[in-house]
């Protein structure tokens, strides 16, 4: 392929993924018309070349209109203890590397938001977790890929450091909490579930698999989850370890900034949407903030000295933990917390609270 076909297919590939970032991938036609490429080319592309080049896609919710909130917790936990599956609404699970200390990205239904607290503390008194810590995000973004900085024939980032010292602006679908129910039904958790698993599903099979009529999956997807902005983007992201078998090649990364006011924010902020390896950031009204990053190993050393290196003013305020990823998990939206009939629940709070109560009465 001469040095003209390869700069014409690159920009093609650029066009295709900063089109997959505003509409999805579930709709071939459209990304045709959007971009100009033809549809079965579109096709190939989506489900064949991506993967190719080391990339996927990944399907973000809107918490916030799902009437979730959401944020960090950091629980300090003995490995042996089987707590962890007590933890509901998780999205993002891992493991941090040498401690007894795990982390996880949560979005619990707003009426639930300081029950789901009241449980963490009340693990903590039966002692089947050391600490917590919980983590509020008034807002959550997640940054864009940026194909600038990726070599596609490669299959690797090729990182410019004095070119991301240059990156002004930021990029990326961002999530607001609002603080509010949100009408959300059976069949709305079904369509979400299924796009998050296979982003290029279509509601036909997700209604053959379910049981369910097509026109009234149609109907939900358009009038609830598309005008109900259920669905925040469709992010492309650097896959190329997991789909290559090969999941040593990149380490997981937290940066979390505590108490360091809104300035602080701001300023952490800006540094971690200059490196190019962010997928997720969120920040809080107590001055909080954190970002995930998934960084090719051979990158590590240089990612986490430019971050050092940048947060002149916050540095005393900033942890960076490294997450095994071999104990690291994405999950999709819980739809076994979702009941057709009563909604969003929270199983087995109830008596977990009346031990509290009784405890104190005793105490008392």
């Amino acid at each position: 392929m001469g040095a003209f076909d390869k700069i014409k297919r690159r920009n093609l590939d650029f066009l295709l993924i900063e089109t997959i970032k505003q509409i999805g991938v579930s709709n071939y036609s459209l990304l045709a018309r959007m971009t100009g490429i033809n549809p079965e080319t579109v096709r190939y592309k989506v489900n064949k070349q991506l993967s190719k080049y080391g990339l996927g896609v990944q399907v973000n919710l809107n918490h916030a209109e799902l009437g979730m909130s959401a944020g960090l917790i950091v629980v300090d936990a003995e490995p042996s203890k089987e707590w962890l599956g007590e933890v509901s609404y998780l999205f993002f699970e891992g493991k941090v590397i040498g401690a007894a200390k795990y982390v996880g990205l949560f979005a619990v239904p707003f009426r639930f938001k300081k029950k789901y607290a009241d449980v963490l503390a009340y693990m903590k008194q039966q002692k089947e977790i050391n600490d917590f810590q919980v983590y509020d995000s008034k807002w959550m973004r997640y940054p864009s890929f940026r194909p600038e900085f990726y070599d596609f024939d490669a299959k690797r980032w090729n990182v410019d450091w004095k070119r991301v010292e240059m990156t002004m602006g930021e990029s990326g679908a961002t999530s607001t909490d609002v603080n509010r129910e949100a009408q959300v039904d059976y069949f709305d958790i079904k369509i979400l579930k299924a796009m998050q698993e296979r982003p290029t599903v279509s509601l036909a099979k997700v209604a053959s698999e379910i049981e369910a009529n097509p026109r009234t999956l149609r109907y939900h997807n358009s009038e609830h989850v598309v005008k109900g902005k259920f669905i925040l983007n469709s992010n492309v992201r650097w896959k190329r370890p997991s789909l290559e078998g090969k999941p040593g090649e990149v380490m997981q990364v937290l940066a979390l900034f505590k108490g360091v006011g809104q300035e602080g924010v701001v300023h952490a902020r800006k540094l971690m949407n200059k490196v190019p390896f962010t997928w997720v950031e969120g920040g809080s009204e107590a001055g909080d903030y954190f970002a995930l990053l998934d960084v090719p190993i051979e990158r590590l050393y240089e990612t986490t000295r430019y971050i050092e290196a940048n947060t002149e003013g916050v540095r005393n305020n900033l942890s960076i933990l490294m997450l095994d990823n071999m104990r690291s998990r994405y999950l999709y939206i819980p739809e076994e917390m979702f009941d057709p009939k009563r909604g969003w629940t929270l199983p087995g709070y109830r008596q977990e609270m009346a031990k509290v109560e009784e405890g104190e009465r005793r105490q008392s």
